[in-house]
């Protein structure tokens, strides 16, 4: 949905069709053959950095870790090294390479030390200064006492200096530690746990604990200081699901305190010391405290070290055991820590945000894989690096995603029997007959290893014959799109392995088989002859697609199905690239109801080894089953589609008719009464960045240069939409100007410019507004509008032609009461502008209590768009 999803140079976002013919002539020399990028969320890579508990500084040059301890001498040994980017190697296929990229660092010896720490900066800002060519940190370093007595949290300071920074020769000059001091709550009473981590702001504080603060652990616990790295002053321990219900509002800062906890199957985590709390071990938290990383399952020596999950606002407060790298073999080992850089050493990262300012990540980059959020994560005692795409998991349009790997219960236990529903809907998978989830990754993995072959994903779903996995859904509302209420638009996805042998033997009939099947709504045949078969249920009549080419037996493949309700047309796409088959069109409404789904054998389980009449079990595996209640784009298709090339060819397909539509974009953009929401903020922007670059370049008078910004690196095409004039039913969306440039940034950054836009409650805000504005002008651009939201803004930076304090009066009546977050306000603003001549306009800043500051300017492309389908 998002257009930022192409892995190499030329290709990295939206080229329309009409321009593939030209790309080839308009390539810097060596830029065909740049490094590509694949996904690397299902691939664990080794890197020479191996410690017990670890942190890294903000910026993610510095890391410190346990190396040894001595129970004797209660002596425990620290080694700080550095990180360099700038010595990772990437090999043909684009895999990153760390043999250089950690230096060999020094050592010091601590007493009484824990095995585990947390730097606090009290500055986040400013990470290190420089003096004499020297990079000097001087952190807190926070951990808990190990030996002789209770495990009692303690700050030191710390002085880590590195020589030739920002090199592949950087390298620790020193390592020296302060005096040691003891953390305390306002009670006065100490905090006691191990395995703290801390946010960016050096206020929050989350650990391994117990509720009692008596030295108890197997707890996710938290406490909060107003005070960056104090060591007075501390909040009550309370448990982490309890930050919800926390009575001091100064913990709303983070969004990991926005909405009450849930286990995968949708259970609420207590809120209290008595019970249903989150059991976990070894935890990380992001830089802004949005989410959490933990180990949630008992290891084989007793531990929590296994399922290492995630849980916040990137995941609707749901706890989420990852499906990929991180959680390898089921019980293979004790995974323990890991720490990220955030979005530190991202390639797209604007060169002032980087440390150091002006540097940039164009050709050294973390993470690899390019879809929109994807967190890069180290671990010590692992000694591995591993990537994994949050963005994947809050798309509001998914009905239902079963990733088929184990479920993890609210008490903290494997439940291989289920598989949770990622959508947010708890539609839980449960295993039928011979069924079962796979306890290794190995099987979802190409045998030849390639990152440019289809594969699943983690764990699948092992179908011997004779098993299935059952979903019952259920609609209490009757609402709920694609289930109790129909959609015009509807996309089904899921990767399968044909078992090499699945009709051994089958010499007469026609054993075809389930892949999937919603009685009277949708099934997909695995044919006899190897070929798959999709029908929906359209309108009350079921419509048939005809056999698909061929799959290969023993491998994997990705199938998607997209159908747009508004045109009747169908998509097929293999490995994320579109069969080209002549399909029939079938217009109207689609909807799954409710009941029973079953996936790899019908409804009514068929256990024969060759189905007589057909209806059998499917032999093999499937894996990432995903149901969209919109028609996707082949672009969105092929960034879901693991291992598959598909990305060149995804970019020339033009997306369908139906999905112009603002609601199919984003689905709270609904009405006129939204526009002034980041709902529609996003649909128009992702109009404009798929139909904008076609219209623009239609009538560009500067063809050449205006191609040059499509196809460039940056700025990208990912244009901003503003609400020109509107009706009850469609709204005129003018695109910013082709030249701009779009950036993803943080809160934090964003709330340096103006401290009212502190996180996303107040993104459609002229505090927002404001701050993006500056943000821009410190890129030399003068406007600025956010336009998306993942686990960051994005903001897209453009010039305008005229800027101009106007008084609230004179842009209209819904202006002159202040509130230019509504959508009349927007219309007014726009209408200001077009009786100056110009397109379209916004609020900027409000530079006092009777003006606002208004850019107006010329778009690319104005075109009007329906509300709804």
């Amino acid at each position: 949905m998002f257009i930022q999803d192409l892995h190499s140079r030329r290709a990295r976002w939206h080229v329309p069709g009409l321009l593939a013919p030209l790309l080839g002539l308009l390539l810097a020399p060596g830029e065909a053959d740049a490094v590509p990028r694949p996904q690397l969320v299902n691939t664990r890579i080794s890197t020479p950095f191996g410690a017990n508990g670890h942190s890294s500084t903000i910026d993610g040059r510095v890391f410190i870790g346990n190396v040894r301890e001595d129970q004797v001498t209660t002596t425990t040994t620290w080694r700080a090294r550095v990180f360099r980017p700038e010595a990772v190697t990437y090999d043909a296929e684009g895999k990153p390479g760390f043999a250089s990229a950690f230096s060999t660092g020094k050592t010091l010896d601590v007493k009484n030390g824990e095995n585990a720490l947390a730097f606090c900066f009290t500055q986040p800002a400013q990470p290190y200064t420089l003096s004499s060519g020297v990079a000097i940190y001087q952190p807190f370093l926070f951990d808990s006492q190990m030996y002789n007595g209770p495990n009692i949290f303690r700050r030191r300071t710390v002085d880590i200096r590195v020589s030739q920074p920002f090199t592949p020769q950087a390298e620790i000059a020193s390592f020296t530690t302060g005096a040691l001091e003891t953390l305390t709550t306002v009670t006065g009473a100490h905090i006691r746990g191990i395995e703290p981590t801390m946010t960016s702001d050096g206020r929050l504080l989350i650990y391994q604990g117990g509720p009692d603060n008596n030295g108890v652990i197997d707890h996710l616990m938290y406490s909060y200081n107003p005070t960056p790295c104090a060591s007075t002053g501390w909040s009550t321990p309370r448990p982490v699901s309890a930050m919800f219900s926390d009575p001091n509002t100064a913990l709303k800062r983070y969004p990991l305190a926005w909405q009450r906890m849930k286990a995968a199957t949708g259970e609420e985590f207590g809120d209290t010391a008595a019970t249903g709390l989150i059991r976990g071990a070894y935890p990380w938290v992001d830089h802004e405290g949005r989410n959490l990383l933990y180990a949630a399952v008992r290891y084989t020596d007793g531990a929590r070290r296994e399922a290492i999950s995630l849980i916040g606002s990137e995941t609707g407060w749901a706890a989420y055991h990852i499906d990929g790298s991180l959680n390898t073999d089921r019980l293979d080992r004790g995974h323990l820590f890991y720490s990220g850089p955030m979005w530190n050493f991202e390639q797209e990262r604007h060169p002032s945000q980087n440390f150091p300012p002006g540097s940039s990540n164009e050709t050294k980059y973390l993470p690899v894989t390019k879809t929109h959020d994807v967190l890069a994560l180290f671990g010590s005692n692992t000694a591995d690096y591993n990537e994994v795409d949050i963005g994947e998991l809050l798309n509001p349009f998914q009905v239902l995603f079963l990733p088929m790997n184990e479920l993890v219960t609210r008490t903290g236990d494997y439940d291989v029997t289920r598989t949770p529903d990622l959508s947010g809907r708890f539609f839980t998978g449960t295993v039928t007959g011979t069924a079962q989830i796979s306890d290794k990754n190995n099987v979802t993995q190409p045998a030849s290893g390639s990152l440019w072959q289809p594969q699943g994903k983690g764990k699948a779903l092992v179908l011997p014959g004779g098993g299935a996995l059952t979903v019952n859904l259920a609609d209490a509302s009757g609402t709920t799109p694609g289930i109790g209420a129909p959609v015009k638009g509807f996309t089904v996805q899921l990767a399968v392995r044909p078992d090499a042998a699945i009709n051994q033997g089958c010499t007469t009939g026609n054993p075809y088989r389930y892949l999937l099947q919603k009685r009277g709504t949708l099934d997909l045949i695995y044919e006899a002859n190897d070929t798959v078969q999709m029908s929906f249920q359209i309108n009350g009549q079921r419509v048939r697609l005809g056999r698909s080419p061929v799959l290969p037996k023993g491998v994997w493949t990705h199938l998607a199905y997209t159908w747009d309700g508004t045109t009747g047309q169908f998509a097929e796409y293999v490995n994320g690239v579109e069969t080209g088959r002549v399909l029939p069109t079938a217009p109207g409404t689609f909807q799954l109801g409710t009941g029973v789904l079953s996936i790899g054998a019908g409804v009514t389980l068929d256990t024969q080894a060759c189905p007589a009449n057909g209806e059998g079990s499917f032999k093999g595996f499937i894996d990432e089953v995903r149901f969209f209640a919109h028609t996707r784009s082949n672009r969105s298709v092929c960034m879901s589609t693991l291992g598959a090339d598909c990305k060149e060819a995804a970019i020339q397909e033009e997306p369908t008719l139906g999905q112009f539509v603002m609601s199919h974009q984003f689905p709270g953009c609904n009405s006129v009464s939204a526009l002034g929401s980041q709902a529609c903020a996003a649909a128009m922007h992702r109009v404009c960045a798929q139909r904008g670059a076609d219209d623009a370049l239609s009538s560009a008078t500067n063809f050449y240069e205006t191609l040059q910004q499509v196809i460039g690196n940056r700025p990208p095409i990912s244009l901003v939409g503003v609400p020109s004039s509107a009706t009850a039913t469609e709204v005129n969306v003018a695109c910013a100007p082709i030249q701009h440039e779009s950036l993803a940034v943080t809160f934090e950054e964003l709330a340096r410019k103006h401290s009212g836009c502190a996180d996303e409650r107040s993104i459609s805000s002229t505090h927002c507004t404001a701050a993006a504005r500056r943000w821009c002008t410190s890129l030399g651009w003068t406007t600025g509008q956010i336009f998306e939201m993942t686990s960051r803004p994005w903001v897209g930076c453009f010039n305008s032609g005229l800027r101009q304090n106007v008084p609230w009066s004179q842009l209209g009546p819904a202006s002159s009461t202040g509130n230019f977050a509504a959508a009349a306000s927007r219309l007014e603003v726009s209408a200001w502008c077009q009786t100056r001549g110009y397109g379209a306009g916004v609020v900027q800043e409000i530079p006092s209590a009777t003006e606002a500051l208004v850019h107006c300017f010329q778009p690319s492309v104005t075109r009007p768009w329906r509300f709804m389908p």
